[in-house]
């Protein structure tokens, strides 16, 4: 027995590849191939690499090698260029970038942070950030708390997120820039920006899809895959991101694909990097939780948070599964493993779980494909 569905293709808000300058990690083809697999049709690209995506020709590579894939691709540019100067975000634009991003924290600089709003408001860019205080982030490894304390390692406080949205938020309101906050992880900061949106500030804002599954007590037996940024935070946190999800204060949900090499990663816990892979395994990991350890959510709205609401963010159209969609049987179970996964990485904290539903097919221009 099966049980097909066609859904519309998703739209990721912040993936990473490893290409240029990683490319054993994750080559832009071998990202996408894994995005298509995971029921993604569209993906925006984050600009740290090395070199990072900060100039037109920057853009325009990545396009131009993202050519013949399954899944577009949609670059984000960095809005700084080294030596501290800002981007040319109207070059950038024209190029093909659909935004520009600070990072995982904010520049220490405040003052440049509010040139960077500024002139982003100018050229009509959309400012990618995760609004994290710096000084609060350094050498954190994981939430601070009780987990942390019992296991000897060093904290990032939700302060590090609060602290952050107070620096931005103003400067938001000031500059009346269009700004993505990526990645929530906590109560406190899904308060403020409950508060923000109701003030009639222009921003939107995301979480990863493991904040959603999981707490801190993911790391108690010290397993790197789930060193994440930012970190795995308390259970009231996690529980608050949902109550964010359903009542709109958070309107999408991230993959937070984030691809480490094997020799790298595989490290001991203080000196493995953060990040995990999560392009294949999101949209199944979700669903197979659905009503168990998560709220019961229907399909309609797992299509809002990872399809519809991340393409609105991005200035994308709406679109219909049967022109850009993906093929799912909820009758299978799958196991990400060495043979299933096709990301160059294998950092997934998934590894070994079955999971359902399993992408079966793609939809493309009202044609049946097979997954790349």
């Amino acid at each position: 027995m099966s049980d097909l569905r066609l859904l519309r293709g998703f739209c990721d808000l912040g993936a990473a590849f490893g290409e240029p300058g990683s490319e054993q990690a994750e080559t832009i083809k071998s990202g996408l191939r894994a995005a298509a697999r995971g029921g993604y049709s569209a993906l925006a690209l984050e600009p740290f690499t090395d070199p990072p995506i900060d100039t037109d020709a920057q853009v325009q590579l990545v396009l131009t090698r993202a050519q013949g894939s399954s899944c577009r691709i949609l670059p984000i540019a960095s809005a700084a260029r080294e030596k501290g100067t800002l981007s040319e975000m109207t070059l950038l634009r024209e190029a093909g970038a659909v935004g520009v991003s600070l990072g995982d924290t904010l520049p220490r600089n405040i003052a440049f942070l509010r040139s960077v709003l500024e002139y982003a408001t100018q050229s009509g860019s959309t400012v990618f950030v995760h609004p994290s205080e710096a000084s609060l982030s350094d050498e954190g490894m994981v939430h601070e708390g009780e987990v942390a304390e019992r296991l000897g390692l060093r904290g990032i406080p939700v302060d590090s997120e609060t602290i952050g949205l107070g620096i931005l938020l103003p400067l938001v309101h000031r500059t009346r820039a269009r700004v993505h906050l990526s990645r929530l992880s906590s109560r406190s900061g899904v308060e403020m920006v409950r508060s923000a949106k109701a003030s009639g500030l222009s921003v939107t804002a995301d979480t990863g899809f493991r904040h959603l599954l999981l707490n801190d007590h993911a790391v108690e037996q010290f397993d790197v895959n789930h060193k994440v940024f930012p970190p795995l935070r308390g259970e009231d946190d996690r529980q608050a991101l949902w109550e964010g999800l359903l009542d709109g204060t958070i309107d999408a949900i991230c993959s937070m694909h984030r691809p480490v090499s094997a020799e790298m990663k595989n490290a001991e816990f203080a000196a493995s990097p953060y990040g995990a892979i999560g392009l294949e395994t999101c949209f199944a990991s979700l669903v197979t939780e659905n009503g168990r350890t998560i709220p019961q959510v229907e399909l309609a709205q797992w299509e809002q948070w990872l399809s519809h609401h991340p393409r609105k963010i991005l200035g994308l159209a709406p679109i219909e599964a049967e022109q850009e969609g993906t093929w799912w049987d909820f009758e299978a179970t799958w196991i990400p493993s060495d043979s299933t996964l096709v990301s160059r990485s294998r950092n997934c904290p998934e590894m070994g779980r079955a999971l359902s539903p399993k992408p079966v097919s793609l939809c493309r221009n009202g044609h049946e494909i097979a997954l790349p």
